[in-house]
């Protein structure tokens, strides 16, 4: 199925309610092998819907359809002196609707929160083939439940995302980023970066704001390898992308207090975010923390099943969304 319009859409989703066929809504596929396995009949390619992106450089908002790639709303966004503050793995290969579906983040989620926060207002087809807005493009505006933030991370079960409002940020001044070793927690916290990230051993330091103040902190940060501006954002590209680790057989998140975060063995690679408690590993979890399997697909051990079930129920009662990859 490759609807060309909302309505088509809407239509297909209907048909496949009527017909009892199960879909897998897809723009670049870039996740779609990843996480829990979908039991499903037919891809639902959204590639062909209409493109929109509407920057608001006053409101700092923008208005962007689902299949957009992160990459090109970011050059447009650059023109204009403003980016998504987002920096998941696999962003190049990544749609925005990929992105929000799926609540990937990165370190800068220190900073900026995850793209679940960091979203406005979202429309949206309901497995019931229900055309549906919720939230506002505007930085405060629920008062009762907040559905878009439902929808955020919900991996295409509940809902096929058709257009979203997210906010958007100023280009800093100036980028710096510090490669060295690692540090104890607390010493990271006091340096006010904007994400860490660790690979190899290596601990890779963000920093952001007018040169003075980038300049102080990377004083206060020690010694290592400093990378500015183009060179720095190429560098927390390569380190943040994680194209290598996603592209091993084995991959699985782990989820921890950032003290508590597991140290892998010798050679194996990882990706891991110190301040916030994450890491990604090419490899079977260690022992004893909340684990995720993203490669080899299998079931997630999920809290609040039951809940998630009913919520199911009232978007997609007959299953038709990415059935089987969450309750």
């Amino acid at each position: 199925m490759r609807p060309k319009s909302v309505e088509e859409l809407v239509e297909f989703i209907n048909e496949a309610n009527r017909d009892r066929r199960r879909l897998l809504p897809i723009c670049r596929g870039s996740k779609a092998h990843l996480g829990p396995p979908v039991e499903y009949d037919e891809e639902l390619q959204l590639w062909d819907m209409p493109k929109v992106l509407e920057i608001d450089e006053e409101e700092m908002v923008v208005r962007t359809s689902a299949c957009i790639s992160a990459v090109e709303l970011q050059e447009e966004l650059k023109k204009r002196g403003r980016r998504l503050a987002v920096d998941p793995p696999l962003f190049r290969k990544s749609s925005i609707g990929g992105i929000l579906s799926t609540n990937f983040y990165g370190p800068m989620a220190y900073r900026y929160m995850t793209p679940r926060d960091q979203l406005l207002s979202v429309r949206i087809i309901t497995g019931k083939g229900e055309f549906m807005r919720y939230g506002a493009p505007v930085m405060k505006d629920v008062a009762g439940y907040n559905i878009k933030r439902l929808i955020a991370g919900s991996w295409g079960t509940l809902a096929v995302l058709v257009e979203a409002y997210l906010r958007i940020y100023a280009l800093p001044d100036t980028v710096a980023v510090l490669a060295t070793s690692r540090r104890a927690l607390q010493e990271l916290r006091k340096l006010y970066t904007v994400g860490a990230a660790e690979v190899d051993g290596v601990l890779y330091l963000r920093f952001e704001g007018v040169k003075s103040e980038v300049e102080y902190r990377l004083s206060k940060a020690g010694r290592g390898d400093v990378f500015y501006d183009r060179e720095a954002e190429e560098k927390w590209g390569a380190v943040t992308e994680a194209e290598e680790l996603f592209a091993s057989n084995e991959v699985v998140k782990v989820v921890a207090p950032p003290a508590s975060l597991p140290d892998v063995q010798p050679g194996v690679k990882y990706l891991r975010y110190p301040l916030l408690g994450v890491m990604y590993i090419a490899g079977p979890p260690p022992v004893g923390v909340k684990t995720y399997w993203l490669k080899p697909q299998r079931r997630w051990e999920i809290e609040n099943r039951d809940l998630m079930e009913k919520i199911k129920q009232v978007f997609d009662p007959k299953g038709v969304l990415s059935p089987g990859r969450l309750p």
